[in-house]
Parts: C-alpha cells; structure tokens; sequence
C-alpha cells in the first residue's frame, strides 16, 4: 500500500518534526483491536487521525497521496472526497 504525507514547504514540516515527503506507516499491531480498521502512524510514531490531518492540511497544507482510498478512509475515519487526498495508480 502506498501511503505518503506530503507537506510541500520545507520549513513547515520541519516545524512540526516531519519530512517534506512522509511514509505513513499502517501499523498492523493495533488492528486487531476492538474495532478492526487499519492505524496510520507518522514517522515520529504519532497516530495519524482526521483530526490530525486536517490539521496538518489547514496549517501546513499538507495532502495524502494512496493507491488505497478505502483503507485510508476506513483507518482515519475521513470521506472518501475529503480535500487533500489523492488516488495514485
């Protein structure tokens, strides 16, 4: 699965400890919870989360390129036309 955060001022996402290109990781041991969906970690292990990213998005202007749209949408709880997103082949 390709999952990527990308914040496109260096210096933003340097403010906030990250990349300017993020490999988000689906962290496959907190999946078996209770509920099942998938967890996305950011490289400072942070639990990548709505609000979270749309944090990121409205302060840093931060988007999420995935070839999977429903996993990502199912582990952070966004609508699949969420601004910000973008499917990737």
């Amino acid at each position: 699965m390709i999952l990527r955060l990308i914040i496109e001022d260096a210096e933003m996402a340097r403010s906030r400890g990250l990349e300017t290109v993020n490999e988000l990781v689906n962290n496959e041991s907190f999946c078996a919870g209770s509920t099942g969906y998938p967890v996305f970690q950011l490289p400072d292990e942070e639990m990548l989360d709505c609000f979270t990213f749309r944090k990121l998005r409205d302060e840093c202007g931060a988007r999420i390129e995935t070839n999977n749209l429903s996993k990502l949408c199912m582990g952070i709880g966004i609508p699949r036309d969420e601004p910000g997103v973008t499917v990737i082949d």
